[in-house]
């Protein structure tokens, strides 16, 4: 059995799985677009909603949770992003070096040209999966989505990237590098430069973010003379 977020119903991808013969089942899903059994779950995402979650920083939120509850998360990307990228801000570089990011974190990223494509890829996801089960339909485990305001991870990377120079992907690779926020703070400038992105400058600023007496000594003297 596939189960797909009722959000895709007209997405175009169910019903060509439906023309494939594939058995589907429509429900609410807290995280990704299309499960299969209890291990694979399989986020879709057409071109220009790729670009717009890099934007707001949704793909690694959406990201963390998939691979917290599934050992074979997917990303299905669909459609032309050489049409996205001619009327968005953002260009290849962005888009290729978030999908890196997300290989790292264990994510399978396939790409897909249409709505009947990506029906083909879960249809044979499927299959293989039924195949070496020979099992009947197993419900997908039901997740339990912390909210943005109470996620661990999300507050450990929105604690991090308020420092200079460090966006939402670096304080990624510097967690999975030093895996607690407090190994980071404690480590030397030398330990910094083992993390992609953390230059000399950057490195620099940050301990001058974390290493400057509170007020500023030119705040105390603008203080005094008011």
């Amino acid at each position: 059995m596939i189960v797909a977020d009722y959000r895709e119903e007209k997405s175009g991808v169910v019903d060509e799985l439906k023309k494939l013969g594939a058995p589907i089942k429509l429900e609410h899903l807290e995280v990704g677009d299309y499960i299969i059994g209890t291990e694979i779950c399989i986020e879709r995402k057409t071109c220009n909603d790729l670009v717009s979650s890099i934007i707001d920083k949704r793909l690694f939120e959406q990201t963390h949770h998939i691979v917290r509850a599934y050992t074979k998360p997917i990303l299905v990307v669909e459609g032309d992003l050489n049409w996205v990228i001619q009327y968005r801000k953002i260009g290849y570089p962005q888009i290729y070096g978030a999908l890196a990011a997300l290989v790292d974190m264990g994510v399978s990223v396939l790409r897909t040209s249409s709505p009947r494509e990506t029906a083909y890829a879960v249809y044979y996801l499927y299959k293989r999966k039924s195949e070496d089960s020979g099992k009947e339909y197993l419900p997908p485990a039901k997740i339990h989505i912390v909210k943005r305001t109470e996620s661990l991870e999300v507050i450990q990377l929105n604690l991090l990237s308020v420092l200079p120079g460090v966006s939402k992907k670096t304080a990624h690779r510097i967690l999975m590098h030093f895996k607690t926020p407090r190994r980071f703070f404690k480590a030397s400038p030398s330990e910094l430069r083992a993390i992609e992105g953390l230059g000399s400058s950057r490195i620099a600023k940050i301990a001058a973010v974390l290493d400057t007496m509170y007020p500023p000594a030119s705040r105390e003297l603008g203080e005094q003379n008011e």
